[in-house]
């Protein structure tokens, strides 16, 4: 019950973030959003920024696990590569509302100054799981491969959901996943 409160308030936060923008929308109009009263909100979430910073590291999360998940379940490279990219974009089908939500929250650059750390941190572990696919794949440069690849991973995102419907998200899938499974 607990756990579905708090996400409830989230995504009604989300939404109104998205929306509004971070600094133009109140604690009562997340409650009202979210149907709850101001006190149970702060019951969960001891201010506004506490709430972004659940929303953002869920989100976070989600990729972390989505990541551990295609590497602990495939033996290749290759394999890894594919689960990873597919599950990252069966997750944008899923639900393209709420990660444009979240994009749009992440450009708003000051918002995410007090947890910059912790999601540096979490990125660079990232990265460097990542990185490891690409040397066991035996590219040239892996660091840079993996930047490239993530950005190129970024830029489908960000496209699709701008103008989810229509976007040839399984051709793009294949297309970025084609160097690296015809070696």
């Amino acid at each position: 019950m607990r756990h579905q409160s708090m996400e409830n308030i989230a995504n009604a936060a989300l939404r109104l973030f998205g929306e509004q923008g971070y600094h133009s929308t109140s604690i009562a109009q997340i409650a009202l959003a979210a149907r709850v009263s101001k006190g149970l909100l702060y019951n969960y979430f001891e201010s506004k920024e506490a709430l972004l910073h659940f929303i953002i590291l869920h989100a976070v999360e989600v990729g972390e696990a989505l990541l551990e998940q295609a590497l602990a379940q495939n033996s290749s490279p290759q394999a890894q590569l594919r689960a990873f990219t597919e599950g990252t974009l069966s997750l944008l089908q899923k639900d393209p509302i709420f990660w444009r939500l979240l994009t749009a929250l992440a450009f708003q650059q000051d918002i995410l100054e007090g947890i910059m750390p912790q999601l540096m941190e979490k990125q660079g572990t990232a990265m460097a799981k990542i990185i490891a696919v690409f040397q066991q794949l035996g590219v040239n440069k892996p660091e840079e491969e993996a930047m490239y690849f993530s950005a190129v991973m970024d830029g489908i995102a960000l496209q699709f959901v701008q103008m989810p419907d229509g976007y040839p998200l399984d051709r793009m899938k294949e297309r970025v996943l084609k160097p690296y499974l015809d070696q």
